[in-house]
């Protein structure tokens, strides 16, 4: 098995219960060194010879887990961070080969002999989501061998046009929000802002086969009702009563370089997936399945969401991508570090 990235700052906190000896790798896609040595990781972690069985070793993506970077206090990419009993005892930064090699082996030396050593995951099932996720209520849209693959979009990348946050004042307001797994409070619906239409461009950091797209919509007197006084909103309590709607569109397209123009965008009629959203104003997870064989090798999507009425906005409070997670993309011959 491949080294995983973690989904989220639970996952990671899973995998630190389930491994006495852990090293977390934080990288990120547009680094040049972390890509540099990450061949050389995997064949250390891969190697045949059991080398390094004893030690788990895991992926930190710094875009999307932005949480645990600021944990780590991690300041430079990539960065090794070596954990006994989630404790840190030793760091590694930079591509440095000979001194990560002689770390690890300090770090082996110890966990060869310890009987609470061993790679054991995250310790769960990668079939769904976690019983003690606040997603726990979308189990039933994840069918057996897949998972929520939000946990492994590059952050870095990711591009939104003609959607804002609904709730402005937070001081973590960000359209990523709707995207984000472990973003756990109600405050990250998103609305269209000029018009109805939305776009999203959501790069992976792995080579994903995507199942399905499932949306949570919340009606906008419900937002109303349940929100503080004191909340700073996009807009006003007669605007979500009367100027709100749920999706009623969705297009997909894959591997683009870049996000699509609005006017390519409403204006494709074969792109790979396009489906009338049936949502009837109250609060629901819709699931849009997709036609799997289009989807097997996704390194990024486009989603495009509009509503009925143009003059309203249209309101998401969560997407979530379900699929199965492959392998971490090739970044191709990167030349060699100064």
């Amino acid at each position: 098995m491949s080294i995983q990235f973690v989904k989220s700052t639970k996952d990671f906190d899973d995998y630190v219960k389930a491994n006495k000896y852990l090293v977390a790798n934080f990288t990120a896609s547009w680094c040049g060194p972390c890509q540099s040595i990450k061949p050389i990781i995997d064949q250390l972690y891969t190697d045949t010879n059991a080398r390094y069985e004893h030690i788990e070793i895991v992926r930190v993506d710094l875009d999307s887990q932005q949480e645990l970077a600021a944990k780590f206090q991690i300041s430079s990419v990539p960065s090794f961070v070596f954990l006994e009993s989630g404790a840190e005892v030793k760091r590694v930064t930079g591509a440095n080969v000979p001194e990560l090699i002689s770390s690890l082996d300090e770090l082996n030396k110890k966990a060869r002999d310890d009987p609470q050593a061993g790679r054991a995951g995250n310790g769960a099932t990668a079939e769904k989501l976690s019983e003690s996720s606040v997603y726990k209520d979308i189990d039933q849209y994840i069918p057996k061998g897949f998972e929520a693959l939000n946990g492994t979009i590059d952050f870095g990348g990711f591009e939104a046009l003609n959607v804002v946050p609904l709730f402005k004042a937070e001081s973590d307001a960000d359209v990523k929000n709707a995207f984000r797994l472990d973003y756990k409070k109600e405050q990250s619906t998103v609305v269209s802002d000029a018009d109805s239409q939305v776009l999203f461009y959501v790069p992976l950091l792995n080579i994903s086969k995507v199942y399905s797209i499932l949306l949570k919509f919340r009606p906008g007197k419900d937002i109303a009702e349940e929100s503080d006084a004191d909340a700073e909103l996009e807009l006003d309590a007669d605007e979500l009563n009367d100027e709100t709607q749920p999706p009623k569109l969705i297009k997909l397209w894959v591997n683009k370089n870049s996000i699509l123009s609005f006017d390519d965008a409403a204006s494709d009629s074969s792109a790979p997936h396009i489906e009338k959203i049936a949502i009837d104003g109250e609060s629901v997870w819709y699931e849009c399945k997709l036609k799997f064989v289009r989807f097997q090798n996704v390194q990024s999507l486009n989603i495009f969401i509009d509503g009925d009425d143009e003059d309203s906005h249209t309101t998401l409070d969560k997407i979530i991508l379900v699929g199965v997670n492959g392998e971490t993309k090739d970044q191709g011959k990167l030349s060699k570090d100064e």
